[in-house]
């Protein structure tokens, strides 16, 4: 084998024809490295490849590139743009975790899978573009992205883990793809700006803290296939004034579900009184305030007939 030199990079690499990973130790973290091109026929960025390069500011992968593996830029304190091509399949656990200045994410639209903790506390994040074909989002991959304002998540989606935006304090507005039936636990908990949500149509089920403390959430209107909400999936809401249950609702994981949503005052249920009473076990949704102090929301019981008629109903 021999060696190379780039003009871009003062430490040698290995020629060979079948090399087809950039490995931890293929470049040096130095002031002449700040811009990297990784070269055509490249197919993986290496574990921990570029982990806690200092210098990086700007990486250009090839087209032939088709896997970001795990914490392959994690630590990357000052990179702000990677330039990703058509091509790549998977950006794997924490690959660009903890790169607080990276500003826009542009992902191709052939990427299937955004790994767990992929893009975690990259604070200066705010611009996502997610791929046609991505399937699935890992969980925490965008947690504590502070300035994320808006999301949108294709329909080629089918699943997005727990935690995947937690603590996006920006987030104002997220379509969620129509193909998840799960809310995933915590999925946008702590989310304090998150004003709009467009919910799939084909949601079954909302998670335990799914949206705990998105203080300024006002309404919600739940689809008509949700049947069940898990424990604290509201809690400090504290701008929530109404919200729409629907006939489908089978399971209330804990009658607390709206704690400190001090605004409550209104639940419309598409079902009967009777229905809502069996839902309930008998018991009543009360309200514990961040004050100590309890109250019932009124309840307004629509009594729709089927799906069609509950869809297009309004609060």
């Amino acid at each position: 084998m021999d060696f190379k030199f780039s003009e871009t990079n003062t430490s040698p690499q290995v020629e060979d024809e079948e090399m087809k990973v950039v490995f931890s130790g293929s470049y040096v973290d130095t002031p002449e490295n700040k811009e990297i091109t990784i070269e055509e026929g490249i197919e993986e960025i290496a574990e921990n490849a570029f982990r806690d390069f200092q210098y990086l500011e700007t990486v250009n992968l090839p087209t032939t590139m088709k896997i970001i593996s795990v914490c392959a830029f994690a630590g990357c304190k000052n990179l702000k743009r990677i330039n990703m091509n058509y091509g790549l399949l998977e950006i794997q656990d924490e690959a660009f975790s903890s790169c607080p200045s990276l500003v826009s994410v542009n992902m191709p639209d052939t990427v299937k899978r955004v790994g767990e903790g992929a893009f975690e506390g990259c604070a200066s994040l705010s611009s996502v573009k997610l791929s046609e074909s991505l399937y699935m989002i890992g969980a925490g991959a965008f947690a504590y992205c502070f300035n994320l304002t808006d999301v949108t998540i294709p329909d080629s989606c089918v699943l997005v883990e727990f935690n995947a935006f937690a603590s996006c304090f920006s987030l104002e507005a997220i379509k969620l793809s129509e193909n998840m039936a799960l809310l995933d636990e915590s999925l946008f908990e702590g989310c304090r700006s998150l004003k709009t949500v467009d919910m799939p149509s084909r949601l079954t089920r909302i998670g335990r803290r799914v949206f705990k403390g998105c203080i300024s959430l006002s309404t919600v209107i739940l689809p008509v296939s949700v049947s069940a909400i898990g424990f604290d999936a509201f809690a400090g809401c504290g701008a929530l004034r109404r919200i729409a249950i629907p006939k489908a609702m089978r399971e209330f994981e804990d009658l607390d579900v709206f704690s400190d949503c001090d605004s409550l005052t209104e639940i419309s249920y598409g079902g009967s009184r009777e229905e809502w009473e069996l839902l309930c076990r008998g018991d009543t949704i009360t309200v514990v305030r961040t004050d100590g102090s309890v109250y019932t929301p009124a309840v307004t019981f629509l009594d729709l007939k089927d799906a069609k008629t509950e869809q297009s109903y309004e609060i």
